[in-house]
């Protein structure tokens, strides 16, 4: 395959990793975040998600839901109302011409006690520079916020006890294999372009009908969440894999 660069912000790794056909149908339709391709996208999907493109812990991120009267934009726990998406991007437009935003298909996400959720799978190399998934961890959405990032208050929690009312027994244990599979293919898939790196954090939603989305790949993964699990073997062994040097 012909190799190309691009800059690697959430739109660069995007668009590279599309052009694997081992994930491409696990990636949300994802843009920049023009006018044009705003208003095409919402025609498209229910809700989208605005994201600075080199943003990082959940800050600055919008959500556009379609309603009966038109559209709201939430962005932290307040929301407001606009009668057309014109109305709405003229609202947006200075801080989206200020900085680069991509605009990503919003995926209705699995729920925990009526709170959304989603999972940081964390994949390193071993001695072998083989890619080894080696923790797996939830993040509940905060009551009302639109973000399950731990710094935007988004709660950790085992994922076996998010996924425990949704799958059953050797279902939920397969289930949560076939997450870490999945975000072991993505790792190797995107580390073609970041050669040098050793650690990767694979942000993944689940949908209503259990269909996992790649949201996006960390190159640079917070590992501290996996420290708030009360069972700390995940953290040692990420630890552990975090002192092994190329």
């Amino acid at each position: 395959m012909k190799k190309v660069k691009y800059k690697m912000g959430k739109l660069g790794k995007h668009n590279f990793m599309k052009r694997f056909n081992a994930i491409n149908t696990f990636l949300p339709d994802t843009r920049i975040a023009s006018k044009s391709n705003i208003k095409t996208m919402i025609r498209l999907h229910e809700s989208l998600y605005l994201k600075p493109d080199e943003g990082t812990g959940g800050h600055g991120i919008y959500k556009i839901t379609k309603t009966k009267k038109g559209y709201s934009l939430r962005s932290g726990t307040a929301t407001r109302y606009f009668n057309s998406i014109d109305t709405l991007y003229r609202s947006l437009h200075i801080l989206l011409t200020k900085e680069k935003y991509v605009v990503q298909k919003g995926i209705d996400l699995l729920k925990h006690n009526k709170r959304g959720f989603d999972i940081r799978v964390m994949v390193q190399k071993n001695r072998n520079n083989i890619l080894i998934p080696t923790g797996i961890i939830g993040r509940l959405a905060k009551p009302k916020k639109i973000v399950t990032n731990y710094h935007s208050g988004g709660t950790p929690l085992p994922i076996d006890k998010l996924l425990k009312s949704h799958l059953k027994g050797d279902s939920r244990i397969k289930y949560i294999k076939n997450m870490e599979l999945l975000s072991k293919k993505a790792s190797h898939v995107l580390g073609k372009s970041y050669r040098r790196k050793r650690a990767f954090g694979v942000d993944i939603a689940i949908d209503s009908k259990l269909k996992p989305w790649i949201l996006e790949i960390n190159t640079e993964p917070d590992m501290s969440i996996f420290n708030t699990l009360k069972n700390k073997t995940m953290y040692k062994r990420i630890l552990g894999y975090s002192k092994i040097k190329g």
